[in-house]
């Protein structure tokens, strides 16, 4: 009865803290959750930014059975450019996971466990957020890092109960570029004190892609570290491409495709887990291999496109991720017609994972954000920054990750490359830098960290928020 009365009272505490506005996006009785257990509240719905054509679409998970107002406000957006941060709510980290009957299971390691989660599909174009301007979906680094900052001030005056809580920004991949050119603007922002100040506490990213080394150059590294091309291609690879001073493209791409060839159909956001299959059994060519080319290359030459398997243009399939057939559920369940409604969200947008609508700029994509680490750890903005990386991933490896962050300047702190563990197995390695930087392995997990090794996501979470790589 007592635990009734207190579960009864902390909800009635939490609706009272609300505003209307807020009240308006909360989600109730979402397609799939009869029967579960949800402890917490959540809210989906749209924040329009200051030029009133942009709409950017969250999705606000609060921390589970504990007071809301006293818990670290985390947002979460994914990479791509282009991919949809509800790919984080319902294949990684949030609190849902779909089921092939487009229902929902509770995600035992969620993170909205240790704090508000606010999933957010930036930039606009990408999933259910959208513009009234078609201008805008043509964008880069610098705007994108704009509207998330002007996200986030709109979120907070949506919910400005959560206004003076520690504040933390997160993504992966691509996310190596959002992050620090979003942290950068926070705490540019917060000198200049035009607007409210946020209490930015710091970022975590993980396998981010941060020069154009970590991407495609570091991932055919990555092969011939996992042993999965043959020893006289890499020799030519290294040969034509590596060791000179003026690699020769046209022989680096065809052995770029003999290496594609060679690796077949293997998952290349997680090396050593299984593809989906349909329920024939027939494989489905390795749909995550195909979505990975098919985004990488949606520029390239018809004739290169066709070279490497892929169709002269662009698919708009989505990137099936490690359940491994989660992300055809997500597709689905994001898609009918009761979940728009219950989102708030545009009834006539079709969701997909990563949008070839938005025009982003190559040039930004080529940029090197090494930099942007110096500015923030010398300003003396005291954040706490994690970097960790999946040892599983090909696509923005470890490998790439390693080739930067010991060179940004910073000595190590005590011992490098400690191990860590979880129920007395390893986990992985980490080591910590002056400056509150710290890199951390997680073994045997892929791209996405929290989809491959959920149980050591929430843990190394968990100990960034509490600053325990910090110490």
């Amino acid at each position: 009865m007592y635990f009734v009365t207190f579960i009864l009272s902390t909800l009635l505490l939490n609706v009272l803290s609300y505003t209307d506005e807020a009240l308006k996006d909360q989600v109730v009785n979402l397609h799939g959750t009869e029967g579960l257990n949800v402890t917490f509240d959540q809210f989906s719905g749209y924040i329009t930014l200051p030029d009133g054509n942009k709409n950017v679409h969250y999705w606000l998970q609060n921390i589970k059975g504990n007071d809301y107002t006293k818990a670290p406000l985390v947002f979460w957006t994914n990479g791509g450019p282009g991919c949809s941060g509800v790919l984080g709510a319902m294949t990684e980290q949030g609190a849902f996971r779909p089921t092939k009957d487009l229902k929902l299971s509770l995600n035992d390691f969620s993170w909205n466990g240790v704090a508000n989660m606010v999933f957010i599909e930036s930039p606009v174009g990408v999933g259910y957020s959208y513009s009234d301007n078609d201008d805008d979906y043509t964008m880069g680094d610098a705007q994108t890092a704009q509207d998330n900052y002007d996200l986030i001030q709109g979120f907070l005056k949506k919910f400005p109960e959560l206004a003076s809580n520690d504040l933390y920004i997160t993504s992966e991949s691509y996310g190596g570029h959002y992050l620090p050119t979003w942290a950068k603007k926070i705490v540019d922002e917060n000198t200049a004190g035009k607007n409210p100040k946020l209490n930015f506490k710091g970022f975590a990213v993980g396998n981010p892609y941060t020069n154009v080394y970590t991407g495609t150059a570091s991932g055919l590294v990555t092969y011939w570290g996992h042993q999965i091309v043959a020893k006289p291609t890499w020799d030519k690879f290294e040969e034509n491409c590596i060791d000179v001073k003026v690699p020769k493209l046209q022989k680096c791409e065809e052995l770029m495709i003999e290496m594609y060839r060679q690796v077949g159909n293997l998952n290349p956001y997680a090396l050593d887990y299984p593809v989906c299959v349909s329920d024939e059994g027939k494989k489905l060519q390795s749909r995550q291999a195909k979505f990975f080319k098919d985004f990488l290359h949606k520029d390239s030459a018809a004739e290169l496109r066709k070279a490497i398997g892929l169709s002269s243009t662009p698919s708009v399939t989505g990137m099936p991720e490690y359940d491994p057939c989660v992300d055809d559920y997500t597709i689905d369940y994001m898609n009918l017609d009761d979940v728009k409604t219950q989102l708030h969200v545009k009834s006539d947008i079709k969701w997909s994972e990563c949008s070839y609508k938005i025009r982003y700029s190559q040039k930004d994509s080529r940029a090197d954000m090494t930099g942007y680490y110096n500015y923030l750890i010398d300003g003396g903005y005291d954040l706490n920054i994690l970097v960790y990386s999946g040892d599983d991933d090909s696509v923005c490896s470890t490998e790439g990750t390693q080739s930067w962050i010991w060179d940004l300047g910073y000595k190590s702190i005590k011992q490098i490359w400690r191990s860590y563990s979880l129920n007395d197995q390893q986990a992985g390695y980490w080591t910590q830098f002056e400056g509150k930087l710290t890199f951390l392995t997680v073994r045997n997990a892929g791209h996405e960290v929290p989809t491959y090794q959920p149980e050591v996501a929430l843990d190394l979470f968990t100990k960034y928020l509490k600053g325990e790589w910090f110490q």
